[in-house]
C-alpha cells in the first residue's frame, strides 16, 4: 500500500545570497511545471476531441490526429507524444527527471478523469502555483543521510541541498525514512511544494508500505454505524449477520461522543467568530494582509482538529477490527435521525465521508476490505477502486 508523508524541508545553506538563488531555483522549476501540466493536460483534450474542430481541414485534422500519428511512427506510445511536447519546452530549464514524472502524472490524472469529464460531472483539471514538482524516487534515494548531531535528515535534489524539520515527529516519519532508506519500504516517486502564505517548503515522500500481517477469520465482521450521537458504534458479528436483529446484539461498543467531538470544534469557531468582528479595529498600513493577521491564525486550526480527531476514531476501530480478528469492517447505512433533519447544525458540524475514507486506507494497511451495508439487511455491493 502507498502512503504519502508530508515533512518540512529547508535550504540546506548559510551563504544567503547562494540560499536565495537555489530558492529561485526551486520557484523557476513550479513556474515551469505548473505551466507545462497545462499543456499536457490541453493536448490529450485536443487528442481526444481534435475531430470535432469543424473549423480544421480534414488533411490537417488526419494529420495530427494521435491514432494516425502513433500508427505512422514506431515505438511512439501515447504518452510519448505528451512527453516530446513537455521536453521540447523544458528541456535545459528542468531536469529531465521532473518533466518525465510530471508526464507521467498529468496523462494518469487524465485517464481517471476522462469520463467523469465527458459525462460533464466534472471541469477538465488545471494547475496552479500549489502544483508539487515531481521527481523519482531514484533522484532522492540515494543522497539522504541522517545527522545525529542535528537530528535530522540531509540529502540532495539535482544540486539543491536540503534538510529535513522534523519537530516533535509524533507521525513518525523519521522511522518510516529510515526504513526506506534500509529497504525495508520502498521509496516511489515523491514531490517537493512551496507554500506561498507559510514561506515554506514541503516533501512528500510516497512510501510502498508492505501489508502488516495479521490473523483474520473469514467469517467475523465488524458492524460499524457513524452516527450523529457518537461518531462510531460497532459491534462483532458473522459476516452474514442479518442487521434487522440488532436488537439481539449484546454488546455495542461506542468510540467518541457528540460532545466530546463537537466541543473542541465549536471553540474554534467562536473564538475565529470574534477575531473576525474585532478585525475592523486592527491597526492598519498594509491593507487587508495586515488588518485579517490575527484570523489567519484560525485559518487551518479548525482543519487540523478534525483530521486529528478522525484519525484517531478510525484508529481505535481498526485496531479494534484486527484484535477480534475480523476480516472485513461492514460500513452500515443507517437514515438519519429526526434530531439531524430537524437541526441542520449537526451535520454541518460532522464529517462522515472523511472518516470513512480515513477508515478505508487504514484498513487496507493490515488486510481488512470494508463493504457496505444498510440498516434494514440490504447488503450493499463494495466500492471499486477507480
Amino acid at each position: 500500500m502507498i502512503i504519502t508523508r508530508k515533512v518540512q524541508i529547508f535550504i540546506n545553506e548559510n551563504d544567503k545570497d547562494l540560499k536565495k538563488e537555489h530558492l529561485n531555483t526551486l520557484y523557476r522549476w513550479r513556474d515551469a511545471v505548473r505551466r507545462v501540466a497545462n499543456v499536457i493536460i490541453s493536448h490529450k483534450f485536443v487528442q481526444d476531441n481534435i475531430k470535432d474542430f469543424f473549423y480544421l481541414k480534414d488533411e490537417v485534422k488526419e494529420k495530427f490526429y494521435v491514432s494516425d500519428l502513433l500508427r505512422d511512427e514506431k515505438g511512439m506510445s501515447e504518452q510519448n507524444v505528451t512527453y516530446k511536447v513537455a521536453s521540447a519546452l523544458l528541456k535545459g530549464k528542468v531536469p529531465s527527471d521532473i518533466y518525465t514524472c510530471l508526464n507521467q502524472a498529468v496523462v494518469n490524472i487524465y485517464k481517471k478523469t476522462r469520463v467523469e469529464v465527458v459525462m460533464g460531472r466534472a471541469s477538465l483539471r488545471s494547475y496552479k502555483n500549489s502544483i508539487p514538482v515531481p521527481f523519482s524516487a531514484k533522484a532522492l534515494s540515494s543522497t539522504v543521510a541522517w545527522s545525529s548531531e542535528d537530528k535530522r535528515f540531509y540529502f540532495s535534489l539535482f544540486g539543491l541541498p536540503f534538510g529535513t524539520a522534523l519537530g516533535g515527529d509524533l507521525s513518525g516519519n523519521k522511522a518510516i525514512i529510515d526504513r526506506c532508506i534500509s529497504g525495508e519500504y520502498k521509496l516511489c516517486s515523491s514531490s517537493i511544494s512551496i507554500n506561498d502564505k507559510k514561506k515554506k517548503i514541503f516533501l512528500y515522500i510516497c512510501v510502498d508500505i508492505p501489508q502488516a500481517e495479521a490473523k483474520l477469520s473469514e467469517g467475523v465482521a465488524v458492524y460499524a454505524m457513524l452516527s450523529i450521537d457518537t461518531p462510531i458504534r460497532y459491534f462483532i458479528g458473522g459476516k452474514d449477520f442479518d442487521l434487522s436483529g440488532m436488537d439481539k446484539v449484546e454488546k455495542i461498543y461506542s468510540i467518541g461522543s457528540k460532545e466530546e467531538f463537537l466541543h473542541g470544534r465549536l471553540q474554534i469557531q467562536a473564538a475565529l467568530h470574534r477575531t473576525q468582528v474585532a478585525a475592523k479595529y486592527n491597526r492598519g498600513g498594509h491593507g487587508r494582509t495586515r488588518k485579517l493577521q490575527s484570523t489567519e491564525r484560525f485559518s487551518e486550526k479548525e482543519t487540523n482538529y478534525v483530521a486529528t480527531k478522525l484519525h484517531a476514531y478510525s484508529r481505535w476501530l481498526v485496531d479494534a477490527a484486527a484484535k477480534a480478528g475480523a476480516s472485513t469492517i461492514m460500513l452500515v447505512e443507517q437514515p438519519a435521525p429526526e434530531e439531524a433533519k430537524d437541526n441542520p447544525f449537526l451535520l454541518r458540524n460532522w464529517s462522515y465521508f472523511s472518516l470513512e475514507e480515513k477508515v478505508r486506507y487504514k484498513a487496507a494497511m493490515v488486510g481488512i476490505t470494508i463493504d457496505k451495508a444498510k440498516l434494514d439487511g440490504l447488503v450493499v455491493q463494495p466500492e471499486r477502486e477507480g
